[in-house]
């Protein structure tokens, strides 16, 4: 069969896609994904040469993909065709994407983008969030519909692309097909609605601001399980809405990297055209950079811990947990109990006891739960560790304390696994170093045999 005979196969049919409908869902619908495998103007111009060449449309597309696949062996693909030959479904992830979902693919978003164009092709992004909680794109998909088998056999191709990892944790908004995909094929997966989706429900179904406020504080407090019930009763009892149909769910303790909204993604569907070649990752790169070589100042009395900190986290995640630093020289502990190995601490404000958190420690593995659960929630610990920390005189984090995707390390070594990341990893690289040597100089300085032995 002749090159032209398989253009003419897979080319668009009534029902299909081809290349051009590919391009402009894309340019129409897509925006601002950070770390895609390569630019869209690139790929239309590619294509359009391809079709000067070569008949269909689709077949151009799937060529451009093997051409890529030549220059990044990692690079993964997969289409789906009717009984009639017509291109269906298009599934692709790069090798860059592959490697940040073996490393942050924990916590995952599941977000199809309306039918905003004449072709009516929804797009699917799966991203997550990396050691700077910046968004991440773990692959994409166009479809030709919205029904299961459709969103299985995508779940399908993102298992075989990722070697077979599965989430942790996914969101997603209310769509009945991606939720049984979800179910058959990331069967132990948390489920969480999409916040975003449940304060606009919420908003349109009560009508009412004040409500809206305390649904989303509810939703989103580090209340256990109790209080959380006891918030809620007084909630709808309060506004007189206890005989709606509520779901109430209290997911805390599971982990979604404060990743609570597809609305991340959505916020994305905007400005494609801004994609940035993978090799040229400038806005992980300039967080890497700074991650290195920014001296944040330091905020609280606990100074040896805060310091260390900055040691340990990425600038960004410094910076949010910063705060619970500040937050941790409010509390005190209120009274302590031994129960086995463990050592129970009560904690609250340091003004009044009406809220009282428990923190539980085990010494001879070094390890901290409390009841609040943001640290299995989210990754970091709370103020009410921290203060038992404190209590306790640990002037640096336990490893138990420390989540390795949040860490400036989290990508150490991977320039062995993928050569075209090298620039990227040459500049992260160079700030590290030059932190270091900035180090070495403060120590050298103060000494002039120091000064001279350097």
């Amino acid at each position: 069969m002749s090159e032209a005979d398989i253009g003419h196969m897979i080319n668009m049919k009534k029902g299909g896609i081809s290349v051009g409908q590919i391009y402009r869902a894309l340019a129409n619908q897509a925006g601002g994904y950070e770390y895609l495998s390569f630019t869209q103007r690139d790929m239309y111009n590619k294509i359009a040469k391809q079709r000067c060449q070569l008949p269909g449309d689709a077949y151009a597309a799937l060529k451009y993909l093997e051409d890529q696949a030549t220059n990044d062996p990692s690079l993964y693909f997969n289409h789906h065709m009717d009984a009639d030959g017509t291109l269906r479904n298009l599934f692709w992830c790069d090798g860059l994407s592959r490697i940040d979902y073996s490393l942050f693919g924990d916590v995952l978003a599941f977000d199809a983008t309306d039918k905003r164009n004449k072709y009516m092709c929804p797009l699917v992004v799966f991203s997550g969030v990396n050691h700077h909680n910046k968004t991440i794109i773990f692959a994409v998909a166009l479809i030709c519909d919205e029904e299961k088998d459709t969103y299985r056999w995508l779940l399908q191709q993102l298992k075989v692309a990722m070697n077979g990892k599965a989430p942790v944790s996914v969101i997603m908004d209310g769509d009945l097909s991606m939720k049984f995909a979800i179910e058959k094929e990331f069967p132990n997966a948390h489920h969480r609605l999409c916040a975003w989706h449940l304060i606009r429900n919420t908003t349109s179904n009560i009508g009412k601001p004040q409500f809206t406020f305390m649904f989303k504080k509810c939703m989103l407090g580090d209340y256990e399980i109790d209080v959380f019930r006891q918030n809620w009763f007084e909630m709808v009892e309060g506004f007189g809405v206890k005989n709606k149909n509520w779901a109430t769910t209290h997911i805390r303790g599971k982990f979604f990297a404060g990743f609570w909204t597809t609305s991340w993604c959505e916020g994305l569907n905007s400005i494609i055209a801004k994609y940035v070649n993978s090799r040229y990752n400038l806005k992980e790169v300039q967080a890497n950079f700074a991650s290195g070589n920014e001296r944040p100042s330091m905020q609280t009395y606990f100074q040896q811990l805060e310091r260390s900190d900055t040691n340990v986290y990425t600038l960004s995640i410094f910076y949010m947990f910063q705060p619970i630093l500040v937050r941790a020289t409010s509390m005190k502990v209120i009274n302590t109990r031994q129960i086995g190995s463990f050592v129970i601490y009560s904690v609250g404000l340091d003004r009044t006891s009406n809220e009282i958190w428990h923190v539980f420690f085990c010494d001879i593995e070094m390890e901290f739960n409390c009841s609040c659960m943001r640290m299995e929630s989210f990754g970091i610990p709370c103020e009410h560790i921290v203060c038992v920390l404190v209590h306790e005189d640990i002037d640096e984090l336990p490893r138990s304390l420390v989540l390795p995707r949040w860490t400036k390390t989290a990508k150490v070594g991977l320039q062995y696994v993928i050569r075209f990341q090298w620039d990227s990893l040459i500049l992260s690289q160079y700030g590290c170093l030059m932190d270091w040597f900035r180090q070495l100089d403060n120590f050298a300085c103060q000494d002039n045999k120091r000064f001279i032995f350097t």
